[in-house]
């Protein structure tokens, strides 16, 4: 048995804990024959456990303790361990391992409401599962989300060589929240009514994430070079450093001929917006 668990766009401009994107790319979860103890091989550092202490595993077995070990290989093709979701598609890996092989018959509602406790917050684990832009609230454990209809987006992904540190959650002043409140009202209006470049004007709202997005280089760059183009919607993923721009496919090749003259260290990764959730193939 194999479980495909989509990558995620999330944690941006007003759609902070909210908005969501699957991507393409993901994990893929091969559960083999049962053995006498939990045999997990990844792609992740030396320090992720390979037996049951395992994050996926761990996860399965509070769900269902009476499960049968097995062997499991987990395998990737996002190209970053951070920003798209992968610890959101672990406990998804985890939640269907126990779904699958304690034969559960968890329903998506149920499956989103364990994820997003676990994870404390909903966007990820939301788009992730239904498999498509989804927009989505956790209040006090209670868990609402639902499917929403945008414009097709290619998602050109800026990794800088360099890190930093995270940025400290700061206080956000009542009339920041109100804007925000209202330009993420207006975004979702925006692209029911197919309005690109509305909305990724929109997007690029920061109030949500200074002061990370204040005298950030890079996203400036990219902004001032997608603005030429006509092409709004670049935005900082959660508090930096990684800048995601989304972008209507036909002009991606535009934008990455004009970031070539923008001197700006690090790699320009092209990633399609998927149309699956989680996938389960025998």
């Amino acid at each position: 048995m194999k479980i495909f668990i989509p990558a995620t766009l999330a944690n941006f401009g007003p759609g902070m804990q909210s908005i969501g994107f699957p991507l393409e790319v993901g994990l893929t979860i091969e559960v083999g024959a049962p053995t006498e103890q939990w045999q997990v091989q990844h792609p992740f550092a030396a320090t992720v456990a390979t037996d049951e202490r395992n994050y996926v595993v761990q996860i399965a077995t509070n769900l269902a303790p009476q499960l049968t070990p097995h062997a499991v290989t987990i395998t990737s093709t996002i190209p970053t361990k951070q920003y798209l979701g992968v610890q959101d598609a672990l406990i998804l890996a985890g939640i269907e391992l126990a779904n699958q092989l304690g034969q559960l018959g968890l329903d998506d509602f149920t499956k989103l409401t364990l994820a997003a406790r676990t994870a404390q917050q909903p966007a990820h684990v939301a788009a992730a599962l239904l498999g498509q832009p989804t927009v989505s609230y956790l209040q006090h454990g209670d868990v609402y989300a639902s499917g929403f209809i945008c414009p097709s987006y290619t998602v050109l992904l800026y990794l800088p060589e360099a890190t930093m540190a995270p940025q400290n959650d700061a206080a956000v002043a009542y009339a920041d929240a109100v804007a925000v409140n209202a330009s993420g009202n207006m975004l979702m209006a925006a692209w029911q009514n197919q309005q690109r470049e509305l909305a990724g004007q929109l997007m690029e709202t920061d109030l949500l994430q200074q002061p990370a997005a204040t005298d950030n280089a890079a996203l400036t760059a990219i902004r001032q070079a997608s603005h030429a183009l006509d092409i709004y919607g670049t935005v900082l993923l959660e508090q930096g450093p990684a800048i995601a721009t989304l972008v209507a496919p036909e002009k991606v090749q535009d934008l990455i001929d004009v970031l070539d003259y923008v001197d700006l260290p690090g790699q320009f990764i092209q990633l399609p917006i998927g149309a699956t959730g989680i996938t389960v193939l025998d």
